[in-house]
């Protein structure tokens, strides 16, 4: 999967912030440049763990195939058990 363009909604963008210490930014980075790892959760969602500058993070979002843009619905720091999953993928 390539993304590229993340949108990321004001609201969103500030949710993910005061509920899990994310910035935009990290996100970003997860996505486009942090060797992300994907999988289909259904209902249109995709999930993805990808490494920001200094944590992995788990994002999910809506993709849309035709213009390559994942619209984030939320983002966290990944578990331990996320991780460890991750890494495996390599």
């Amino acid at each position: 999967m390539i993304v590229k363009v993340v949108k990321i909604e004001p609201s969103t963008a500030i949710k993910i912030f005061e509920k899990h210490n994310v910035l935009q930014e990290e996100v970003h980075d997860a996505l486009k440049e942090g060797s992300p790892k994907f999988k289909k959760v259904g209902g249109g969602q995709y999930v993805a763990i990808g490494l920001s500058s200094n944590r992995h993070i788990t994002i999910y979002f809506s993709y849309d195939e035709k213009t390559k843009e994942a619209e984030v619905t939320t983002a966290y720091p990944s578990s331990k058990k996320q991780v460890k999953s991750y890494k495996k993928a390599k």
